[in-house]
């Protein structure tokens, strides 16, 4: 098999980051499912027991490449918030989510595996991934602080779970990030929306009705 990158035989390209790259690109090119060790390993001219010795299971690789992506999405953090529109908070965190989703789409074959298998790869990676996570919704948090809104933190994991059910939703159908913002809005509304101001409602309203 002709290798796809370059052979891991200068320092400045150790195996592990030859790996990683041979399989993003595979993953990216065939899917994560069509894409076993063994040809992740004869991509860099190496056998999988060597693969092993790195300790990177192929769980563990998927779980480096969404650390990859989602350091990639931080990086890329100020161009994206450049681009955010609205006034109103639901429009600026739908804005935000937009412009991720159009990222995310781009890397479907491996983004949308994710969730599937991230129960197998080694619990070191969580920490880094949730850690990640909330980097990319520091923009949300930020913009739900100045609305007022309390119990950030549990709605901003509320918010990326729900960011994910609409990325499922709509790539596994063909759709686009339009299709993957659309699939949320419902929901989206409910997680931005102050309570306090629909129980103070409420009251006036039982309050009028009496």
């Amino acid at each position: 098999m002709v290798s796809i990158i370059p052979k891991a035989n200068t320092v400045s390209e150790p195996l592990k980051r030859l790996v990683l790259t041979a399989a993003r690109e595979l993953f990216l090119n065939k899917g994560y499912d069509a894409v076993g060790m063994r040809e992740i390993a004869h991509a860099v001219d190496r056998e999988p027991i060597q693969i092993y010795r790195l300790k990177l299971a192929k769980p563990d690789i998927l779980a480096e490449l969404i650390i990859e992506l989602n350091a990639e999405e931080i990086q890329r953090l100020p161009e994206l918030l450049a681009k955010v529109t609205g006034e109103s908070l639901f429009e600026r965190v739908s804005s935000y989510f937009l412009e991720l989703y159009r990222l995310d789409v781009h890397y479907q074959p491996i983004r949308s595996v994710g969730a599937a298998f991230g129960w197998m790869w080694d619990v070191r990676y969580e920490q880094q991934i949730v850690d990640q996570v909330l980097q990319l919704l520091q923009p949300v948090a930020g913009w739900m602080a100045e609305a007022g809104l309390d119990d950030i933190q549990a709605r901003c994991y509320g918010i990326w779970s729900v960011y994910y059910v609409g990325y499922r939703h709509a790539v596994v159908r063909g759709g686009g990030a339009e299709d993957c913002l659309a699939a949320i809005r419902p929901t989206l509304a409910v997680l931005l929306r102050d309570q306090r101001n629909v129980t103070a409602q409420l009251i006036s309203q039982k309050g009028a009705a009496a």
